[in-house]
């Protein structure tokens, strides 16, 4: 639910005097859900039933196979109807192309994470204490407030703060931008880091869709720091230089 409405804030932004107040809504409702389930999980047992089909297989069985007919018919059509739009109205292929890139990097996250046996190997690697517990901290296999969900929200308040009282923001949409990318652009490619992220943690902690729920090492975690590192640490400097220059 935030990473649906905080995308439409964040790429409406220059489109809207003001944001309508069920922006607000359900921005807190998603929040309220997400601390909600957490809690939840904390104060709930889970009960194995071991004679209860796993759709893992399915899973697995889908990302081994590369050349699927059925994604190639898909990229096929997705690319075909993005041709066709532009030919007819180039923003709005824009915005559809958008939509089909969300659509892409929460399919794939979702692939990526829910694949493997439901208890991977131990992990491997050993750390100085201090390092262990900064990681245990930022183990989204633990608790679902990942880094890239904290800056998304920041980056989704500034918004609609600017917009409410009159301070815009130079999102650099359009013209000669100062960097490689925009914050609208950076912050929509965080979102689906918030969702794999989100994905971890439900499957370390539950069933979803008939996957059971696994047991993973980090190297799945891992990965989505390193990832954080590149779109995480881009999206902050562009947000705090675009914040600070809005009150200069």
């Amino acid at each position: 639910m935030i990473a649906l409405e905080g995308n439409w804030i964040v790429l409406n932004y220059d489109s809207l005097s003001i944001y309508p107040s069920n922006a607000y809504l359900i921005l807190a409702i998603g929040a309220a859900i997400i601390v909600m389930a957490y809690i939840f999980n904390r104060f709930s047992s889970y009960k194995d039933d071991t004679n209860a089909k796993d759709n893992r297989e399915f899973i697995n069985k889908w990302w081994t196979e590369t050349d699927s007919k059925i994604m190639n018919w898909v990229l096929a059509i997705a690319i075909l109807s993005l041709v066709i739009v532009a030919i007819y109205d180039w923003p709005t292929a824009f915005k559809l192309f958008y939509i089909f890139l969300f659509v892409g990097i929460a399919g794939f996250g979702f692939l990526y994470i829910m694949h493997g046996e439901r208890v991977d190997q131990p992990d491997e690697e050993t750390y100085k204490p201090i390092t262990r517990k900064f990681l245990d901290l930022i183990d989204y296999r633990r608790h679902p407030f990942n880094l890239s969900f904290v800056i998304f929200v920041l980056v989704l308040i500034s918004f609609l703060l600017s917009k409410e009282f009159g301070i815009p923001l130079d999102t650099e949409v359009s013209g000669n931008p100062r960097y490689v990318t925009s914050l609208p652009a950076s912050a929509f490619v965080m979102s689906g880091l918030m969702l794999a992220s989100t994905f971890v943690y439900i499957i370390n902690n539950s069933d979803i869709f008939g996957i059971r729920k696994a047991e993973q090492n980090e190297e799945k975690v891992l990965l989505i720091h390193f990832m954080e590192i590149m779109c995480c640490g881009v999206t902050f400097f562009i947000w705090l230089v675009t914040v600070i220059s809005a009150f200069i």
